[in-house]
């Protein structure tokens, strides 16, 4: 059994095809789901959190070009898993901020770019995106679930001030 801690002291205890026990501020049981590689740690992918990593560089790279990211832009990205979007959005823009809803992601995310020069350019913000405050940004970047597309959607449109694109 493998057993993650991330920053935010949450201990994650894994068995392959196996209900994940999550304990720490938010203590409750899943159902595991896919499985997951991050290089370092393997873990079920939640299915009710709709996860799906984005694995192919061709596809990342085509993300990113298509976004237009410019230097001096500040990067909203949703969802952003283990990080293979966020690396390359971070070599673009001026800042990123990842919403993400899954703690463990998070961990790992902080883990792939602690100790490099674009650590200072992430601001994580751990919590369902329907749900928190989002602070100012250019670009949104999102790679979401079926199910929250159309709140997600409503909720980027009334956001103030108005952002360059999605």
């Amino acid at each position: 059994m493998n057993v993650l801690e991330s920053k935010q002291g949450y201990n994650h205890k894994i068995t392959p095809g196996r209900n994940i026990l999550m304990s720490g501020p938010q203590r409750r049981t899943r159902k595991a789901g896919r499985e997951a590689t991050t290089g370092v740690h393997t873990f079920q992918m939640d299915k009710s959190f709709g996860q799906n990593l984005l694995k192919n560089p061709l596809i990342v790279n085509n993300i990113v070009e298509k976004a237009n990211i410019k230097p001096t832009d500040v990067v909203l990205e949703i969802g952003p898993g283990t990080g293979n979007l966020t690396i390359k959005l971070l070599e673009q823009a001026k800042k990123v901020i990842a919403v993400e809803v899954d703690p463990r992601m998070v961990g790992e995310l902080q883990k792939r770019v602690q100790e490099t020069p674009l650590a200072s350019k992430l601001q994580l913000i751990v919590g369902d995106v329907l749900k928190v405050d989002l602070p100012y940004f250019d670009i949104c970047v999102a790679n979401i679930p079926y199910q929250i597309s159309s709140p997600l959607t409503f909720k980027l449109l009334s956001h103030k001030p108005i952002f360059k694109h999605a």
